[in-house]
């Protein structure tokens, strides 16, 4: 298992997130994003907090905005400097997302012998073998202590083979304060694939079991989930389970020149 995941800068921004924990909880404008801590509607919360943590953390996160906009406005607070990557932000509402993804575990059975785990505060171990997979599929692991549920709600799924090793994995997690604009909007990814077994599907069905647990356990109205706009498999597994791209994007500004994911 390991804490902190990453090169130094990542390492650093992470630890900085986790030490903020307490007044990002009483913040509703302010999101503990595990590997970069992302803020809503700045305009109307302020900019002076985000340029400090900003030159801190040297990589923050904007969910769910206009990119021209947001990127109008990362350049006159925090400078031309900063990168801008977006993915785009799909979104679904509960009916749909849930209708959705009983139809994919309906048409997607488990392989032989499979059995899934639903995970809110997982071991060391397992934390080590989802953070293995995460890393071996090219998505940025999410640190120990947020696996573990120890900031905000998390659940992790785990489908695991006949030899019990983890061969697929996705999570969910309630990210955002309840008194915020996304209060009841879930963030669903990190979904995960052994390189042997991609292409079959299990990418698809881990991300459908965890939304339809994590709806169970957290009542939440909307599920979110982000995506690359130049990686048609992954937006084809998340529009599958009942997410639609609305126009909006998430955005990490960064001066590190590191990404989450592929």
């Amino acid at each position: 298992m390991t804490d902190f995941i990453g090169s130094p800068a990542a390492i650093a921004a992470q630890k900085n997130i986790r030490d903020r924990q307490a007044q990002t909880a009483l913040t509703p404008a302010w999101v503990n994003a595990a590997r970069v801590m992302a803020f809503l509607e700045p305009d109307k919360t302020g900019w002076d907090a985000i340029k400090q943590i900003a030159a801190q953390d040297r990589m923050v996160g904007f969910p769910l905005v206009n990119a021209d906009e947001m990127r109008a406005g990362i350049r006159q607070n925090l400078g031309p400097e900063w990168d801008t990557r977006a993915w785009d932000a799909l979104v679904g509402d509960a009916d749909q997302v849930l209708a959705a993804c009983k139809t994919v575990t309906a048409a997607a059975p488990l392989p032989e012998d499979s059995t899934v785990i639903y995970h809110d505060r997982p071991s060391d171990v397992e934390i080590t073998e989802i953070q293995t997979l995460n890393a071996a599929s090219g998505v940025s692991p999410y640190p120990a202590y947020f696996m573990r549920s120890e900031a905000v709600p998390v659940l992790t799924v785990a489908i695991k083979d006949a030899r019990h090793r983890v061969v697929a994995t996705a999570s969910a997690t309630m990210r955002y304060h309840p008194d915020c604009t996304l209060g009841r909007y879930v963030f669903a990814g990190m979904v995960s694939v052994t390189p042997a077994l991609r292409g079959k599907g299990l990418g698809k069905l881990a991300n459908a079991l965890v939304l339809r647990e994590s709806h169970r356990r957290f009542n939440w109205t909307h599920a979110t989930e982000n995506v690359a706009s130049d990686n048609p498999v992954s937006r084809a597994m998340i529009r599958s389970c009942g997410l639609t791209a609305g126009g909006l994007v998430s955005i990490a500004a960064s001066t590190t020149g590191e990404t989450l994911t592929r």
